[in-house]
């Protein structure tokens, strides 16, 4: 009964709280309260609630320190110091009320920074683009956010000079490492960078060597980072996220494929191989000679597969992997993604009907009844993993299907590639006994359709607007069938008429001047036959998409005999426009030329055969009539047959030359000797010239005439 009236008075006191702060590693048996500070009388209190990591002397009302207090241990998710306590709970005798006292653990700054490896190699093809980022790994400290890493620090040799480039987690990134060829960098993020901020040249330097220092202020922790530079292989793998979700319970069976991550690379044949490799699990470097005895990564498919049972994991919920894509380059830079997956607790017997759904790396909504594929995946794309007994059934079977794993898990897989723009959803239903799981699949759009126009060609009719003094406005309309797309127009036409302009969407028909009166002119030349015009829709975030409309302007008021006449004479235009075009002007400048060039050669060689005509020495025969016979008088040059030019053409008589044409020998008055064959050259030609005229005397006349020397 006097337990009874204890417990009640106990109910309805007051409680009264005291909050006292200690640091962590203050020495066993260390008094950190005492209880007689708060009242004057002595006072007996009753031990109700205690932890075992402290001690009350009800004696002595002291309160002191049992075992050791290690706060990261105690409470290893308090990054900011501010939810660690240990309470205690006494019930005071005298005041019969409660006594709360509740000790705030404070963090001292006793672990220092760790690197999860005492090296690190990286690789990079040169010529590089500058301000590339290649993420880091960070030095780990369990202190307190306040007591652990504080600073960055990059030390390498650039050109025969040392820099220095250090980072401060807690303050911006100072503005001036930016001119310096390599900075660390810290983003929002939390995440570590290596900034390079130069274009490698293999051929200048083909390695830097970097010391990577991890300080907290009162330690200090350095790594080397070696960066080869490599002179092939331009391309890298890269992941289509950077952090993938998998969620599991802890009676996932082994063998179970729990994700397919992809990388992607922009290289082709030998260079487009990727290759995957697990890097680390919860911070702890994976070697390629370790034996991991929870997940296998296949370097060739990127599948993640459970090796052994979780169950016996009561107290781990979470594991975060790292894992590396490279294309198998030596030494070549990975692509890095995180992998965090997620243990659940089983709260329904394996025995009873349930349907267990986890969709891997596919973005899903926040109450899962989303889950969005990206078209143009290929077919059996990973849509979900699925947890259930061989009962399961699938209701609909438009656009997936299931593959079984094991006896208890399932793969939902695509059963074509998707094409958002002929169906943007599927509804998926599953069913084990009772329980029904519903949820849709949304197909995300990626720029794959190019601008259309509604039809081919475009018909305008001018006497439509005709009647309006003001410029004319067209809206052209192409549609993109693509998401948030953006269609831009331009000319395709060769030929463009002054008066018709395209800015933005719009095609304008100016025929308009001062004051909005008609430009007739203008009007004629528009109306004047059909004009036809290319524009060209494209799209602005692909140029490669585009599609051309041709689009006719003319008149419908024009008709019969006008209409023809219209035509021939457009016709005649154009035929003329076409002429003048450049290629023709140039083609007929080409023809000119070349035909004067043929008359000035002709001029060229008539002008030189008067001159050689009137420089050389010349035989004129002259035929006359006499009463009785019949005279050829042969005019020649001669001065005793002289090799001078001057005297063959000179003015003064020379001696008589007489011919005898029956022996065709020359005599010479001055001369007794016969001369057969003159042997000076030219005597000679004067010779055959005058052998030739005589031969010509003797077919005309018949009759050789012996006549007297003529003078020259």
């Amino acid at each position: 009964m006097l337990l009874f009236y204890i417990f009640l008075l106990i109910g309805l006191s007051q409680c009264r709280e005291h909050e006292i702060s200690i640091n962590e590693e203050t020495p066993i048996d260390t008094i950190i309260f005492d209880l007689n500070s708060l009242s004057t009388t002595v006072i007996t209190y009753q031990l109700l609630e205690s932890s075992s990591l402290l001690h009350f002397n009800s004696t002595t009302n002291l309160i002191s320190i049992s075992k050791r207090i290690d706060r990261d241990t105690l409470c290893p998710n308090d990054d900011q110091c501010s939810k660690c306590y240990l309470t205690i709970k006494l019930y005071d005798m005298y005041y019969y009320d409660i006594l709360l006292l509740k000790f705030k653990i404070n963090d001292i700054n006793d672990n220092q920074p760790i690197f999860s490896s005492n090296t690190y190699s990286i690789s990079l093809t040169e010529n590089n683009m500058p301000e590339m980022k290649i993420r880091l790994s960070k030095a780990e400290d369990i202190d307190c956010f306040i007591n652990g890493v504080q600073l960055y620090e990059l030390t390498y040799v650039y050109r025969n000079r040392v820099i220095v480039s250090s980072v401060n987690v807690f303050q911006p990134q100072p503005q001036n490492q930016t001119n310096q060829p390599f900075y660390l960098l810290y983003d929002s993020n939390a995440e570590l960078y290596l900034v390079i901020n130069i274009s490698l040249d293999r051929e200048l330097q083909d390695e830097y060597i970097f010391t990577i220092t991890a300080n907290d202020q009162k330690y200090a922790t350095s790594t080397k980072l070696t960066l080869t530079v490599l002179d092939v292989n331009d391309h890298n793998p890269k992941f289509s996220q950077s952090i993938y979700t998998v969620n599991i319970s802890q009676s996932t069976p082994m063998g179970t494929i729990l994700i397919k991550l992809t990388a992607y690379d922009a290289d082709s044949d030998d260079n487009a191989r990727i290759y995957y490799s697990l890097l680390s699990i919860d911070g702890y470097k994976i070697e390629s000679n370790d034996r991991n005895e929870l997940f296998q990564l296949n370097s060739y498919t990127g599948e993640l597969t459970l090796l052994s049972k979780l169950d016996h994991l009561d107290t781990k919920n979470i594991f975060k992997l790292v894992v590396g894509a490279s294309d198998g380059t030596h030494n070549a830079i990975p692509a890095l993604t995180t992998v965090y997956i997620n243990v659940q607790t089983d709260l329904f017997n394996s025995d009873q009907s349930l349907i267990q759904i986890t969709f891997g790396s596919n973005r899903v909504s926040k109450n899962f009844t989303e889950v969005y594929i990206s078209e143009n995946l290929p077919n059996a794309t990973f849509i979900a993993y699925i947890k259930s007994n061989p009962n399961l059934q699938l209701l609909t079977h438009e656009g997936f299907f299931l593959q079984k794993l094991t006896e208890n898990s399932f793969t939902l897989l695509t059963d074509r590639s998707y094409d958002r723009e002929t169906r943007s959803s599927y509804n998926v239903q599953l069913r084990n006994g009772n329980i029904q799981r519903n949820f849709q699949i949304l197909v995300t759009d990626v720029n794959d359709c190019k601008p259309q126009w509604n039809s081919s060609i475009l018909n305008i009719d001018f006497d439509q607007f005709i009647h309006l003094n003001e410029a004319i406005v067209l809206t052209l309309n192409a549609t993109d069938e693509d998401e948030n797309s953006r269609v831009g127009y331009r000319k395709k036409s060769t030929s463009w008429p002054q008066s018709i302009s395209l800015i933005s969407n719009q095609l304008i028909l100016n025929c308009t001047v001062e004051g909005n009166e008609t430009n007739n002119d203008c009007w004629f030349y528009l109306a004047n036959g059909e004009i036809w015009l290319d524009i060209e829709a494209y799209d602005l975030d692909n140029e490669n998409f585009s599609s051309v409309i041709k689009i006719r302007l003319y008149r419908s008021s024009i008709a019969g005999t006008d209409r023809s006449y219209v035509q021939i004479k457009r016709l005649y235009q154009y035929d003329i426009l076409q002429w003048l075009k450049h290629e023709y002007i140039i083609m007929s400048i080409a023809c000119l030329m070349g035909l004067l060039f043929v008359v000035a050669t002709i001029l060229s060689c008539v002008y030189c055969r008067r001159e050689s005509r009137r420089k050389t020495p010349s035989i004129l025969t002259t035929v006359t009539d006499d009463n009785s016979t019949k005279q050829k008088i042969i005019q020649t040059s001669s001065s005793e047959q002289s090799s001078s030019a001057g005297s063959l053409y000179g003015s003064e008589k020379s001696d008589n030359i007489t011919v005898e044409t029956s022996d065709m020998y020359l005599f010479s008055p001055k001369r007794t000797t016969l001369m057969p064959h003159p042997t000076d050259n030219l005597t000679n030609k004067l010779f055959h010239s005058i052998q030739t005229d005589l031969s010509l005397l003797t077919e005309a006349n018949q009759q050789i005439v012996a006549t007297r020397g003529t003078y020259v």
